[in-house]
Formats: C-alpha cells, structure tokens, sequence
C-alpha cells in the first residue's frame, strides 16, 4: 500500500479519497469509471484504495472524467476546507507522536512566522 504522509488522520484527503468523493459526485459506480477508462474495476478499487496510483495518461482521462484538475487531484493531502492551525497543529501532533512511538503530549510543535 502507498501510505502518504497523512493517511488516516481526519481533515486530510489522499488521492483515493478525492477519487472516490468526485467519482461518486458524478454518481458513477467504480465499474463506470473503469469502463469509460478502458481499465478493470479492480484498477479503481486500487486507486481509491491507495495500493495503486493511476500512470500519467489515465490520470489526464480522470481529471476530466471527474471534473478536476490533474494538479488538484495529485495535490499532496489537500487539507479539506475549513481546517483550523489549532486543529491542524492536534492532528500532526497525532501522527508524529503515532509515528515515534510516544504520547501526543509529548510532541512539542513550534512555529516561527
């Protein structure tokens, strides 16, 4: 599986979820999409699994499938809309603490504007 750097952590939208919300927002199945594609449903489940990404051309052909830009689509864990720095500053908490194997209250974040 391709784990980005914020997977699982609310408010954050990987590239399979943003597929899945804008697939289903156009109320296609994941065996329409892969049929206006030319690729199998597995392909979709993968990509909107994370265990696979889309190559270049196919992800061109979503885009306008999905009516989204190539760019907003790769954009690295787009924060979903109205995030807050204090929310956003407990959720990296979180995942640093996850990822060092310690406490939340442990992680200490500074910011220097």
């Amino acid at each position: 599986m391709i784990h980005a750097p914020f997977d699982g952590i609310p408010g954050f939208e990987t590239l399979g979820d943003k597929l899945t919300r804008l697939r289903r927002a156009k109320g296609l199945s994941k065996t329409d999409l892969a049929e206006q594609l030319g690729v199998t449903a597995t392909s979709i489940c993968y990509w909107e699994q994370g265990r696979s990404r889309p190559r270049l051309a196919r992800l061109q052909e979503l885009s306008q499938l999905l009516g989204a830009s190539p760019a907003e689509l790769l954009s690295q864990d787009s924060i979903r809309t109205g995030d807050h720095l204090a929310d956003l500053v407990t959720r990296m908490r979180a995942e640093i603490a996850r990822a060092a194997g310690t406490t939340p209250s442990k992680v200490r974040i500074v910011i220097e504007i």
